[in-house]
């Protein structure tokens, strides 16, 4: 059976009608998302997640990660940005597992960062997707809490030796440890990491700027009895990030 997989960070600040656009053009059948929001007033405080599956007609998990609330927004106001799997087939288990809680992180008490794993019943193969948005910090440089973050998400995938899908925003070079490591336990789906995710739009934050595309941030991984076809990151104005899509069979 071959399946179409596209990984995409949407980015807060993106219009979900926008985000459509693209996602009807190519058609996939799982698609991958980081930085989903609910309540946010970039979105008119919508429900981005239940929007984007009933405009497609897909099933969906939604996992809420940051929590933003006063003096993060206007005060009284509350929102979330979280991971979210849409699937063309039905879902018939989820959850999610954190990577770190704000306990963690008391510079940032919003940070909360999560897996999110849908179990998807793709005709006769029972698929496990899972996707990822890895703590940012200052120009993605790797510390041993990004190992453990790491570490975390290969213990909880050696549950699914086969028919496993993982995608995300690894806030990573291909370079790291933590993409060796996953290296080790399953095949990188592409395309080379010489291509580049991010950034498509000026990007300051934590004393980090970059204007240029030349970051590559976003990853497919898959376990090893997958046979992956093509892959390619697709150009869009949408989003600070360039979507990276994965066509593979099982």
């Amino acid at each position: 059976m071959k399946v179409k997989v596209l990984q995409r960070n949407v980015w807060f600040r993106e219009r979900a009608e926008n985000l459509l656009t693209l996602m009807k053009e190519l058609n996939p059948d799982i698609i991958c998302c980081q930085e989903i929001t609910v309540g946010s007033w970039f979105n008119d405080k919508r429900d981005v997640a239940q929007f984007i599956a009933q405009e497609l007609g897909y099933h969906y998990y939604y996992s809420k990660a940051h929590k933003y609330e006063y003096p993060f927004t206007p005060l009284g106001e509350v929102n979330f940005w979280g991971n979210a799997i849409f699937s063309r087939f039905p879902i018939v288990e989820s959850f999610d597992f954190a990577l770190i809680n704000p306990e963690d992180n008391p510079d940032h008490p919003y940070e909360r960062r999560t897996c999110a794993v849908a179990r998807i019943q793709a005709e006769d193969t029972l698929l496990t997707v899972a996707t990822a948005h890895k703590s940012y910090s200052s120009a993605f440089a790797e510390d041993q809490d990004k190992i453990d973050e790491t570490k975390k998400l290969i213990e909880s995938f050696k549950q699914y030796p086969e028919n496993l899908i993982f995608t995300g925003d690894l806030n990573l070079p291909p370079e790291s440890t933590s993409l060796q490591m996953l290296e080790k336990e399953l095949q990188h789906c592409g395309p080379d990491y010489s291509q580049a995710t991010r950034t498509t739009k000026p990007f300051s934050f934590m004393g980090f700027e970059e204007k240029e595309l030349r970051w590559r941030l976003d990853y497919v991984f898959a376990s090893k009895n997958i046979k992956v076809l093509s892959s390619q990151i697709i150009p869009t104005e949408w989003s600070d990030h360039l979507p990276v899509l994965v066509e593979c069979e099982f």
